[in-house]
């Protein structure tokens, strides 16, 4: 016979397992889903993947983290504040933002780097974020036409779709 599949409910033991894959887009994604869940039961295993060998993987653990609202990961994504790679910083300063540590002007600092993979992961925080206090930043890169690869978005886009969501209109 089949399971029951009419359950809504997330499988959080399942998702904390695959933490542990040997797979970065599976432990990304995990973090990912278990953000979106919200589970305090995910806690610790996320604040353990801060640590993880890949920094896409501990990006969206810090952002996981900051959609829970678990303030025990205060002293862990505050560290993280220090790292080399500036995606991570943004996304332990979206976390420490979401936690009630404002960090915003880490998001604001980011929407002014040279490299557009920064101005990117910074649009994308704050989006998420949805704080209006970015919008004069925002503004500011209504004109960059520059794209990570090609196919992708511009900033200018990725910049008029964050304005739309928190309700700017000209």
């Amino acid at each position: 016979m089949f399971p029951d599949q009419s359950s809504t409910e997330p499988d959080i033991e399942g998702a904390i397992a695959l933490l542990q894959s040997p797979d970065m887009q599976i432990r990304q994604f995990m973090a990912y889903l278990l953000g979106q869940a919200g589970s305090e039961q995910a806690v610790e295993p996320l604040i353990a993947l801060l640590e993880d060998e890949n920094v896409g993987v501990r990006g969206a653990a810090a952002n996981a983290l900051g959609k829970i609202g678990d303030r025990r990961a205060l002293p862990y994504l505050e560290k993280l504040l220090l790292h080399d790679n500036r995606q991570v910083v943004i996304w332990a300063a979206f976390a420490l933002t979401c936690l009630g540590e404002d960090y915003f002007h880490v998001l604001i600092n980011a929407l002014r780097s040279d490299d557009v993979h920064i101005r990117r992961s910074g649009i994308l925080a704050l989006n998420q974020l949805g704080d209006k206090r970015a919008i004069p930043s925002l503004l500011a890169l209504r004109n960059d036409l520059e794209k990570r690869f090609d196919g992708d978005n511009t900033v200018a886009e990725a910049v008029a779709r964050t304005l739309a969501e928190l309700g700017y209109a000209e």
